[in-house]
């Protein structure tokens, strides 16, 4: 059966009215759902989760690894690429049991990040402290930003 949407400009003003709104209302749907699904697509999966800020001076990355050994953690520049590698272990997971709900994942997460400017890779420092990695990247003497005199 097929579904035939007439939008013509012949009905009868109210329900003119109402097949705009309903139009409208569709349109709204329509994008409301195309967000639901670009946020699924774009952070489902994604771990771990960071941010990456700067100042004037450095570059500061904060990522989040609840319940993992900073031991196990590597982290390395290369080029214009930071890469945090790591892998995440939970408890209890080897016993052969059913899962009524299982939303903490185990494995191994590897996560690379396109630095926005250079770096003085000998002087960046790392630190761990309540699940939260702090790295703090001074930038390159060519990425600061200078002052220049304007001469009059």
């Amino acid at each position: 059966m097929s579904i035939f949407r007439w939008r013509g400009a012949g009905l009868p003003g109210p329900l003119w009215e109402l097949e705009r709104m309903r139009n409208y209302m569709e349109s709204v749907y329509s994008t409301l759902a195309n967000g639901v699904n670009n946020f699924r697509r774009n952070y489902t999966g994604v771990f771990p989760l960071v941010n990456l800020a700067e100042d004037d001076d450095s570059l500061f990355l904060t990522a989040e690894l609840p319940g993992i050994d900073p031991q196990s953690l590597d982290l390395s520049i290369k080029s214009d690429t930071l890469t945090l590698k790591g892998s995440k272990k939970v408890e209890g997971g080897e016993q052969e049991v059913n899962f009524h709900r299982r939303e903490r994942d185990a494995g191994s997460f590897r996560r690379s990040l396109t630095l926005p400017s250079k770096i003085q890779a000998e002087a960046v420092k790392a630190g761990f402290k309540n699940g939260i990695l702090t790295v703090t990247m001074p930038k390159a003497a060519e990425a600061r930003a200078h002052q220049i005199a304007i001469a009059t």
